[in-house]
């Protein structure tokens, strides 16, 4: 029992998913059995996160849950994004609990462990409900979507974590706490697709915090990196899910141009300039709006998903309508609307301007209509889908 562990790894977002199977992969190079009974491990693992408040309350019921259970001589330790904003109401539940962020090198150092894990593509396998399994048949046999298979079908997908943390200064985010910028370089990439397809995967996700912060504490670019997977000569396609803005530069949107790129995810968060500037996101948005439709008209089969957040301290009738009015120009293919949720030690816990829950959910509601209007507008079978319930 004493070199034996179980982790959680389910309930995060993709890239964290990525940090706790590096973590699971890192105890067994080291000589760690894998155990699937909490029982019978001597070290429990739990992976969290910390993104929205129902997330961070979720992981905080589920780990006093789990404390509760532990057996004589068993250890609880937490990873992920929870630990770097809820320290103490973790200790709370047990002082003796071990607790990392989401940095390897801490684990190495505090277990000695003397062995690496290997940069390689990863495999998430989720379960799906009998309605998205309805709608995965639907795709096989009639869409054919590439798009849809990538949203639905995870298990088809090799994941790769380009890199880890941000640059980014957003005031409403507790993100940019769980860890440092840390980039894998461009041969130990290249090194983990060549792995994904010998065996005999075609799409895959460069997973990451922000992809445009990848490279800058390397001396590289996410536009050099672009630049040298496109020249990968196998039919395969790539899907970018964490992309701000400011990172479409004149380079990186001509490698958007190849066919290779499937799906990329370009977080607006609001279409109102002055709103932007409150949550200090570093561009403008004429010039996104405008980077967008260049992009479109060049790569007709990449679909463009943003991320819109609504109710942020402050936003008036006016700021939303910004909003709604670049959803409604029919430049993106699918939107997660995020209703804004205060997070630990962020600036804008201290904004003045609340907006109401009920007011947050009509604007969400509404921008979920202006999206599935468009795609009415466009025929377009497979953005409804995509859109549909806001697919995870």
């Amino acid at each position: 029992m004493l070199k034996k562990y179980y982790i959680y790894n389910k309930g995060t977002c993709t890239r964290v998913k990525l940090y706790g199977i590096d973590v699971s992969n890192l105890f067994l190079i080291n000589g760690y059995e894998l155990v699937e009974a909490e029982e019978n491990a001597k070290y429990i693992i739990i992976n969290t996160c910390s993104f929205l408040k129902c997330k961070e309350e979720y992981f905080i019921d589920f780990i006093k849950k789990v404390n509760g259970e532990l057996k004589r001589g068993q250890v609880l330790i937490i990873i992920g994004c929870l630990p770097s904003i809820a320290k103490e109401k973790l200790l709370k539940i047990n002082k003796n609990m071990i607790l990392f962020g989401r940095d390897l090198e801490e684990i190495k150092k505090y277990f000695k462990f003397d062995k690496d894990i290997l940069s390689k593509a990863t495999n998430v396998s989720d379960k799906l409900d009998f309605k998205k399994s309805l709608l995965y048949k639907f795709n096989k046999y009639f869409l054919h979507s590439k798009h849809i298979e990538y949203r639905l079908k995870r298990e088809k997908v090799c994941y790769l974590q380009i890199s880890t943390g941000c640059k980014g200064k957003c005031t409403y985010c507790s993100e940019k706490f769980t860890t440092r910028l840390k980039s894998r370089t461009i041969d130990e990439i290249k090194e983990a697709i060549y792995d994904g397809i010998s065996r005999g995967y075609k799409l895959f996700g460069l997973n990451s915090d922000d992809a445009s912060a990848y490279g800058k504490d390397i001396g590289s670019s996410l536009d050099e990196l672009l630049e040298e997977i496109i020249k990968i000569k196998e039919d395969i396609y790539f899907s970018i899910p964490e992309f701000n803005p400011n990172g479409l530069t004149r380079r990186v949107m001509e490698c958007l141009k190849d066919k290779k790129f499937l799906y990329i995810t370009v977080p607006i968060q609001s279409g109102s300039q002055r709103i932007l500037n409150l949550m200090k996101r570093p561009y403008k948005i004429s010039d996104v709006t405008k980077k967008i439709k260049k992009i479109r008209k060049f790569n007709k089969k990449l679909k463009i998903n943003t991320h819109v957040i609504v109710g942020f301290p402050g936003e008036t009738k006016e700021d939303f309508l910004k909003t709604m009015e670049v959803l409604s120009s029919g430049i993106f293919d699918r939107v997660k609307v995020f209703m804004y949720n205060e997070r630990p030690k962020t600036e804008a816990i201290n904004f003045d301007g609340k907006v109401s829950k009920d007011v947050k959910l009509k604007r969400r509601d509404i921008l979920l209509k202006v999206m599935k209007k468009q795609n009415l507008k466009r025929f377009s079978m497979t953005n409804l889908i995509l859109n549909r319930e806001q697919l995870k």
